[in-house]
Protein backbone atom coordinates (compact mmCIF):
# COMPACT_ATOMS: atom_id res chain seq x y z
CA UNK A 1 0.00 0.00 0.00
CA UNK A 2 1.35 3.42 -0.98
CA UNK A 3 1.37 6.02 1.75
CA UNK A 4 0.58 9.64 0.93
CA UNK A 5 1.69 12.64 2.88
CA UNK A 6 0.22 16.18 2.76
CA UNK A 7 -0.34 17.59 -0.74
CA UNK A 8 -0.21 14.05 -2.14
CA UNK A 9 3.58 13.90 -1.75
CA UNK A 10 5.59 10.84 -0.77
CA UNK A 11 7.47 12.62 1.99
CA UNK A 12 6.57 15.00 4.80
CA UNK A 13 7.18 18.53 3.44
CA UNK A 14 8.38 21.55 5.38
CA UNK A 15 5.49 23.68 4.14
CA UNK A 16 3.00 21.40 5.89
CA UNK A 17 5.02 21.43 9.11
CA UNK A 18 5.00 25.23 9.17
CA UNK A 19 1.30 25.33 8.35
CA UNK A 20 0.59 23.14 11.37
CA UNK A 21 2.95 25.03 13.63
CA UNK A 22 1.91 28.56 12.72
CA UNK A 23 -1.51 28.11 11.14
CA UNK A 24 -0.37 29.73 7.87
CA UNK A 25 2.44 29.81 5.30
CA UNK A 26 5.75 31.00 6.70
CA UNK A 27 8.90 31.86 4.75
CA UNK A 28 12.55 31.65 5.77
CA UNK A 29 14.39 34.92 5.45
CA UNK A 30 18.16 34.43 5.16
CA UNK A 31 20.52 36.88 6.84
CA UNK A 32 24.31 37.07 7.24
CA UNK A 33 25.66 38.14 10.60
CA UNK A 34 28.44 35.63 11.31
CA UNK A 35 31.72 36.27 9.53
CA UNK A 36 33.72 33.08 9.98
CA UNK A 37 33.86 29.48 11.18
CA UNK A 38 36.46 27.20 12.82
CA UNK A 39 37.69 26.00 9.42
CA UNK A 40 38.35 29.47 8.08
CA UNK A 41 40.19 30.38 11.27
CA UNK A 42 42.44 27.35 10.88
CA UNK A 43 41.58 26.01 14.31
CA UNK A 44 43.13 22.61 15.14
CA UNK A 45 44.90 22.72 11.79
CA UNK A 46 41.62 22.78 9.84
CA UNK A 47 41.19 24.12 6.32
CA UNK A 48 38.12 25.41 4.49
CA UNK A 49 35.44 22.81 3.67
CA UNK A 50 36.09 21.73 0.10
CA UNK A 51 32.57 22.62 -1.09
CA UNK A 52 32.18 26.03 0.58
CA UNK A 53 32.47 29.25 -1.40
CA UNK A 54 33.65 32.58 -0.06
CA UNK A 55 30.13 33.53 1.04
CA UNK A 56 29.74 30.66 3.49
CA UNK A 57 26.34 29.54 2.11
CA UNK A 58 24.81 33.01 2.35
CA UNK A 59 21.66 33.36 0.27
CA UNK A 60 22.11 37.13 -0.19
CA UNK A 61 25.85 37.89 0.04
CA UNK A 62 25.27 41.40 -1.27
CA UNK A 63 23.53 42.20 2.02
CA UNK A 64 26.34 40.92 4.23
CA UNK A 65 27.73 43.71 6.36
CA UNK A 66 24.47 45.64 6.48
CA UNK A 67 22.75 46.05 9.85
CA UNK A 68 20.53 43.10 10.69
CA UNK A 69 17.39 45.22 10.72
CA UNK A 70 18.11 46.40 7.17
CA UNK A 71 18.82 42.88 5.93
CA UNK A 72 15.48 41.74 7.32
CA UNK A 73 13.62 44.69 5.80
CA UNK A 74 15.12 44.25 2.34
CA UNK A 75 14.73 40.48 2.16
CA UNK A 76 11.22 40.45 3.57
CA UNK A 77 10.22 42.98 0.92
CA UNK A 78 11.58 40.66 -1.79
CA UNK A 79 9.60 37.77 -0.39
CA UNK A 80 6.44 39.86 -0.09
CA UNK A 81 6.70 40.91 -3.73
CA UNK A 82 7.52 37.47 -5.09
CA UNK A 83 5.38 35.19 -2.93
CA UNK A 84 2.97 37.56 -1.16
CA UNK A 85 4.62 36.40 2.06
CA UNK A 86 3.21 37.69 5.34
CA UNK A 87 5.12 35.85 8.10
CA UNK A 88 8.81 35.09 8.37
CA UNK A 89 11.47 33.09 10.16
CA UNK A 90 14.80 34.90 10.30
CA UNK A 91 17.38 32.33 9.21
CA UNK A 92 20.88 33.05 10.50
CA UNK A 93 22.36 31.20 7.56
CA UNK A 94 25.92 32.13 6.60
CA UNK A 95 29.01 30.61 8.23
CA UNK A 96 28.73 29.38 11.86
CA UNK A 97 26.43 31.50 13.98
CA UNK A 98 27.41 30.08 17.37
CA UNK A 99 31.07 30.81 16.61
CA UNK A 100 30.95 34.26 18.19
CA UNK A 101 30.37 35.94 21.53
CA UNK A 102 27.11 34.73 23.03
CA UNK A 103 26.25 38.26 24.15
CA UNK A 104 26.32 39.37 20.51
CA UNK A 105 24.25 36.40 19.36
CA UNK A 106 21.74 37.06 22.13
CA UNK A 107 21.32 40.64 20.94
CA UNK A 108 20.92 39.57 17.31
CA UNK A 109 18.26 37.00 18.15
CA UNK A 110 16.34 39.55 20.19
CA UNK A 111 16.58 42.12 17.41
CA UNK A 112 15.34 39.62 14.82
CA UNK A 113 12.35 38.63 16.95
CA UNK A 114 11.35 42.28 17.33
CA UNK A 115 11.13 42.79 13.55
CA UNK A 116 7.65 43.09 11.99
CA UNK A 117 5.90 39.84 11.06
CA UNK A 118 8.75 37.64 12.34
CA UNK A 119 7.41 34.54 14.12
CA UNK A 120 10.69 32.85 14.99
CA UNK A 121 14.36 32.30 14.24
CA UNK A 122 16.53 29.59 12.70
CA UNK A 123 20.19 29.30 13.71
CA UNK A 124 22.69 27.64 11.39
CA UNK A 125 25.70 26.06 13.06
CA UNK A 126 27.88 22.94 13.18
CA UNK A 127 28.44 20.03 15.61
CA UNK A 128 31.68 21.31 17.12
CA UNK A 129 30.30 24.77 17.93
CA UNK A 130 27.64 24.03 20.53
CA UNK A 131 29.00 25.17 23.88
CA UNK A 132 26.72 25.03 26.90
CA UNK A 133 26.26 28.81 26.82
CA UNK A 134 24.92 28.63 23.25
CA UNK A 135 22.56 25.78 24.08
CA UNK A 136 21.19 27.56 27.13
CA UNK A 137 20.74 30.82 25.21
CA UNK A 138 18.82 29.12 22.40
CA UNK A 139 16.74 27.08 24.84
CA UNK A 140 15.81 30.25 26.70
CA UNK A 141 14.62 31.86 23.45
CA UNK A 142 12.78 28.68 22.44
CA UNK A 143 10.90 28.75 25.72
CA UNK A 144 8.74 31.58 24.43
CA UNK A 145 9.36 31.84 20.67
CA UNK A 146 9.98 29.39 17.86
CA UNK A 147 13.66 28.51 17.44
CA UNK A 148 15.20 25.86 15.23
CA UNK A 149 18.83 24.82 14.86
CA UNK A 150 20.10 23.71 11.47
CA UNK A 151 23.14 21.52 12.10
CA UNK A 152 25.70 20.92 9.35
CA UNK A 153 26.42 17.23 9.88
CA UNK A 154 26.75 16.38 6.14
CA UNK A 155 27.67 12.72 6.72
CA UNK A 156 28.20 10.27 9.57
CA UNK A 157 31.15 8.60 7.83
CA UNK A 158 34.56 9.67 9.16
CA UNK A 159 36.43 9.07 5.89
CA UNK A 160 33.91 11.22 4.02
CA UNK A 161 34.13 13.94 6.65
CA UNK A 162 37.89 14.01 6.11
CA UNK A 163 37.34 14.23 2.35
CA UNK A 164 35.07 17.24 2.92
CA UNK A 165 37.62 18.80 5.33
CA UNK A 166 34.87 19.30 7.87
CA UNK A 167 37.15 19.30 10.89
CA UNK A 168 34.80 17.23 13.05
CA UNK A 169 34.02 13.52 13.13
CA UNK A 170 31.01 11.24 13.47
CA UNK A 171 31.32 11.08 17.26
CA UNK A 172 31.20 14.88 17.46
CA UNK A 173 27.99 14.98 15.39
CA UNK A 174 26.28 12.31 17.48
CA UNK A 175 27.32 14.05 20.69
CA UNK A 176 25.96 17.37 19.38
CA UNK A 177 22.61 15.74 18.59
CA UNK A 178 22.50 14.21 22.05
CA UNK A 179 23.18 17.61 23.62
CA UNK A 180 20.47 19.25 21.54
CA UNK A 181 18.11 16.45 22.46
CA UNK A 182 18.32 17.55 26.10
CA UNK A 183 16.46 20.72 25.08
CA UNK A 184 13.16 19.49 23.57
CA UNK A 185 11.94 23.04 23.03
CA UNK A 186 14.57 23.47 20.29
CA UNK A 187 13.71 22.00 16.90
CA UNK A 188 16.67 20.31 15.19
CA UNK A 189 17.17 20.00 11.44
CA UNK A 190 20.20 18.05 10.20
CA UNK A 191 21.95 18.97 6.94
CA UNK A 192 23.15 15.98 4.90
CA UNK A 193 25.11 15.69 1.66
CA UNK A 194 24.70 12.79 -0.76
CA UNK A 195 27.06 11.91 -3.59
CA UNK A 196 30.28 11.93 -1.55
CA UNK A 197 32.93 9.46 -2.79
CA UNK A 198 32.70 6.13 -0.99
CA UNK A 199 29.03 6.52 -0.12
CA UNK A 200 26.97 3.30 0.01
CA UNK A 201 23.29 2.47 0.25
CA UNK A 202 23.88 0.78 3.60
CA UNK A 203 25.35 4.03 4.89
CA UNK A 204 22.29 5.99 3.75
CA UNK A 205 20.00 3.51 5.48
CA UNK A 206 22.03 3.63 8.68
CA UNK A 207 22.04 7.43 8.72
CA UNK A 208 18.26 7.53 8.33
CA UNK A 209 17.78 5.06 11.17
CA UNK A 210 20.19 6.85 13.52
CA UNK A 211 18.63 10.27 12.97
CA UNK A 212 15.16 8.80 13.44
CA UNK A 213 16.18 7.12 16.69
CA UNK A 214 17.78 10.32 17.97
CA UNK A 215 14.50 12.15 17.46
CA UNK A 216 15.63 14.88 15.04
CA UNK A 217 12.74 17.00 13.82
CA UNK A 218 13.92 17.55 10.25
CA UNK A 219 16.49 16.85 7.55
CA UNK A 220 17.73 19.03 4.71
CA UNK A 221 19.25 17.09 1.81
CA UNK A 222 21.89 18.35 -0.60
CA UNK A 223 23.84 16.84 -3.46
CA UNK A 224 27.57 17.53 -3.34
CA UNK A 225 28.15 19.97 -6.18
CA UNK A 226 31.07 22.06 -7.41
CA UNK A 227 31.21 25.84 -7.04
CA UNK A 228 33.81 28.17 -8.51
CA UNK A 229 36.90 29.00 -6.47
CA UNK A 230 36.50 26.11 -4.05
CA UNK A 231 38.93 23.27 -3.30
CA UNK A 232 36.37 20.90 -4.81
CA UNK A 233 36.70 22.66 -8.15
CA UNK A 234 40.39 21.67 -8.27
CA UNK A 235 39.52 18.04 -7.55
CA UNK A 236 36.82 18.10 -10.21
CA UNK A 237 39.09 19.61 -12.86
CA UNK A 238 41.75 16.95 -12.14
CA UNK A 239 39.21 14.13 -12.37
CA UNK A 240 39.38 13.32 -8.66
CA UNK A 241 35.68 14.02 -8.10
CA UNK A 242 32.69 13.27 -10.31
CA UNK A 243 29.28 14.56 -9.16
CA UNK A 244 26.36 12.17 -9.36
CA UNK A 245 23.73 12.55 -12.03
CA UNK A 246 20.17 13.52 -11.20
CA UNK A 247 18.80 9.98 -11.66
CA UNK A 248 21.38 8.48 -9.30
CA UNK A 249 20.87 11.26 -6.78
CA UNK A 250 17.11 10.68 -6.84
CA UNK A 251 17.76 6.99 -6.19
CA UNK A 252 19.93 7.85 -3.16
CA UNK A 253 17.22 10.14 -1.80
CA UNK A 254 14.70 7.31 -2.14
CA UNK A 255 16.94 4.85 -0.28
CA UNK A 256 17.39 7.34 2.55
CA UNK A 257 13.74 8.36 2.81
CA UNK A 258 12.48 4.80 2.87
CA UNK A 259 14.33 4.24 6.16
CA UNK A 260 13.51 7.63 7.72
CA UNK A 261 10.78 7.95 10.35
CA UNK A 262 7.57 9.33 8.77
CA UNK A 263 7.41 12.07 11.43
CA UNK A 264 10.71 13.69 10.30
CA UNK A 265 10.15 16.83 8.24
CA UNK A 266 11.97 17.03 4.91
CA UNK A 267 13.14 20.63 4.58
CA UNK A 268 14.71 20.19 1.15
CA UNK A 269 15.24 17.38 -1.36
CA UNK A 270 18.31 18.74 -3.16
CA UNK A 271 20.80 21.58 -3.29
CA UNK A 272 19.55 24.79 -4.85
CA UNK A 273 22.18 27.14 -6.30
CA UNK A 274 21.11 30.68 -5.46
CA UNK A 275 24.02 31.91 -7.63
CA UNK A 276 23.76 29.59 -10.61
CA UNK A 277 26.60 31.39 -12.43
CA UNK A 278 29.02 30.05 -9.79
CA UNK A 279 28.06 26.41 -10.41
CA UNK A 280 30.76 24.39 -12.17
CA UNK A 281 29.03 21.00 -12.06
CA UNK A 282 26.58 19.36 -12.35
CA UNK A 283 24.45 21.55 -14.58
CA UNK A 284 21.19 20.22 -13.17
CA UNK A 285 21.86 22.09 -9.92
CA UNK A 286 21.23 25.34 -11.78
CA UNK A 287 17.54 24.53 -12.02
CA UNK A 288 15.23 25.06 -9.08
CA UNK A 289 11.97 23.24 -9.77
CA UNK A 290 13.16 20.65 -12.32
CA UNK A 291 15.30 18.61 -9.88
CA UNK A 292 12.58 18.69 -7.23
CA UNK A 293 9.95 17.52 -9.68
CA UNK A 294 12.29 14.86 -11.06
CA UNK A 295 12.82 13.42 -7.58
CA UNK A 296 9.09 13.49 -6.86
CA UNK A 297 8.40 11.74 -10.15
CA UNK A 298 11.12 9.20 -9.40
CA UNK A 299 9.51 8.35 -6.06
CA UNK A 300 6.22 7.80 -7.89
CA UNK A 301 7.84 5.72 -10.62
CA UNK A 302 9.58 3.29 -8.25
CA UNK A 303 6.72 3.37 -5.71
CA UNK A 304 8.92 4.72 -2.93
CA UNK A 305 7.94 6.84 0.05
CA UNK A 306 9.31 8.13 3.35
CA UNK A 307 9.18 5.46 6.01
CA UNK A 308 8.44 2.60 3.58
CA UNK A 309 10.95 0.39 5.37
CA UNK A 310 10.83 2.11 8.75
CA UNK A 311 10.02 -0.52 11.42
CA UNK A 312 6.25 -0.84 11.67
CA UNK A 313 6.30 -1.15 15.45
CA UNK A 314 8.09 2.22 15.65
CA UNK A 315 5.96 3.95 13.01
CA UNK A 316 2.90 4.32 15.24
CA UNK A 317 5.01 5.72 18.07
CA UNK A 318 6.63 8.23 15.72
CA UNK A 319 3.23 9.73 14.91
CA UNK A 320 2.98 11.31 18.38
CA UNK A 321 6.50 12.71 18.54
CA UNK A 322 5.70 15.98 16.77
CA UNK A 323 5.93 19.01 19.02
CA UNK A 324 2.51 20.64 19.45
CA UNK A 325 1.44 23.17 16.86
CA UNK A 326 1.09 26.70 18.15
CA UNK A 327 -1.66 28.62 16.45
CA UNK A 328 -0.29 32.13 16.05
CA UNK A 329 -3.74 33.69 16.00
CA UNK A 330 -5.56 31.64 18.64
CA UNK A 331 -2.58 31.23 20.94
CA UNK A 332 -3.62 27.70 21.81
CA UNK A 333 -1.87 24.35 21.35
CA UNK A 334 -3.19 21.92 18.79
CA UNK A 335 -1.74 18.45 18.25
CA UNK A 336 -1.26 17.62 14.58
CA UNK A 337 -1.35 14.16 13.05
CA UNK A 338 -1.78 12.45 9.73
CA UNK A 339 -2.31 8.89 8.56
CA UNK A 340 0.62 6.90 7.30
Amino acid sequence: MTHRFPNGLRYFPLSEHYRRRFGRRVYKLGVSVATSCPNREGMRGMSVCIFCDEWGSAAYPELAGLPLREQIARTSERLRERYKAERFLVYFQAYTNTFQRMSRLEGLLAEALEAPDVVGVVVGTRPDCLPRTALELMADVAGSRYLSVELGVQTLDDAQLRFLSRGHDRACSLHALEKLGAYPEIEVCVHLMFGIPGETDDQLRETARILSQLGVHGVKLHNLHVLKDTPLQCLYEHGAFVPVGLEEYARKVAVFLEHLAPRVVVHRLNAVASRWDEVVAPDWVKGKMRPIQFIRDYLERVDSWQGKHYPSHERAASAVLFPPNRSEEAGNRVWGSFAY
